[in-house]
């Protein structure tokens, strides 16, 4: 096949990242991730690490109808602050680079970065520069770096861990249903979906407790969907993922029944809800409980790690269905 005639809808986002990693130069001596996770880390002096990660928000792709400018501030935070928390890193700094419409109204761009200078205090970082550029749809590139003792990686799952999350799934998945698709519900039910749409959040505390204490054997978030960060895990750690428990918000619960939507789908091939996926040893379970119940988070046990190599399944009581690998992926979603 001659490679000039293929475009990037022939191969979607996976291949596009694998080719890039094909070409560059890869550090080794210093980094502490490997290429393709959620972050990247630096060694550091007195055993700290530097860890970084980089975001896109795209005006066409990212920004739902009907999401406020300052939501959309605080959404290119959350989406970077996400993914120091899934390694566990504390939160030090963020930069920004913008690409703006010339048409664009002053107005607009303050809520913007109100949004982010919001977003970023919540999470106790400061916005610490960035770059401005002339574009025909709105960029914002998000740079977060924050540090962290031990980093964990997507690759640790051992046989026997325990599978879970953060937080139940379905809103968003749901929301960008109605939100698209127009399809019609009651009115406080729709509020309290596209509040998870408009307004995600970053597990942050939880994420460093819990890579703090050495408590969590892998983790990603699930920006990219459950389905794809089960996936994921399983790849980098050449396991099998068996889920027993759907942990479905009762929104989504009930926007299924009412739409006639196999909640399946909403829960794991949905995306963008940010919640930790992570694998926690029988032994270390109750103590990572106790840990995030500290700082009020929950932890939903949904599964176990298992010994077949890239085998990504639900089975509960007689229902036994394969869990694909689909989700939120760009070029050909």
């Amino acid at each position: 096949m001659n490679v000039e005639r293929i475009k990037l809808s022939d191969i979607g986002e996976e291949k596009v990242i694998e080719t890039i990693f094909s070409i560059i130069d890869k550090e080794t001596r210093r980094i502490t991730l490997p290429y393709g996770d959620d972050a990247v880390a630096i060694k550091l002096p007195r055993k700290m690490n530097l860890v970084i990660n980089v975001e896109m928000l795209v005006g066409k792709t990212d920004i739902p109808p009907g999401m406020s400018n300052v939501q959309i501030g605080k959404k290119v935070v959350t989406m970077c602050i996400s993914d120091l928390a899934a390694k566990g890193a504390k939160p030090i700094g963020f930069l920004t680079s913008i690409g703006l419409r010339r048409d664009m109204n002053v107005r607009d761009l303050k809520e913007i970065y109100e949004g982010i200078n919001i977003a970023a205090r919540k999470y106790g970082v400061k916005v610490l520069g960035g770059d401005t550029n002339e574009t025909d749809d709105i960029i914002i590139d998000g740079i977060a770096l924050g540090i962290a003792k031990k980093v964990i990686p997507r690759s640790g799952a051992k046989i026997g861990d325990i599978v879970a999350t953060t937080g139940f799934f379905g809103n968003t998945a749901a929301g960008l249903k109605i939100l698209l698709e127009s399809l019609p519900v009651e009115e406080e039910l729709k509020r309290r979906i596209l509040k998870d749409v408009y307004e995600p959040r970053a597990y942050i505390k939880e994420g460093c407790l819990l890579a703090k204490k050495g408590l969590v054997n892998a983790a990603i978030d699930s920006s990219d969907g459950l389905a794809i960060s089960l996936h994921e895990i399983a790849k980098m750690s050449n396991v099998g993922i068996e889920i027993n428990n759907l942990p479905i918000t009762e929104e989504a619960k009930k926007f299924a029944e009412k739409t006639n939507i196999d909640p399946f789908d909403l829960v794991f091939y949905g995306g963008e809800e940010y919640i930790l996926i992570l694998t926690i040893s029988k032994e270390n379970w109750e103590k990572a409980l106790n840990e995030v119940r500290k700082v009020k988070g929950k932890l939903i046990k949904i599964g176990r790690v298992i010994d077949e190599r890239g085998k990504i399944m639900y089975k509960h009581e007689k229902e036994e269905r394969i869990i694909e690998k689909k989700g939120w992926q760009h070029f050909t979603t």
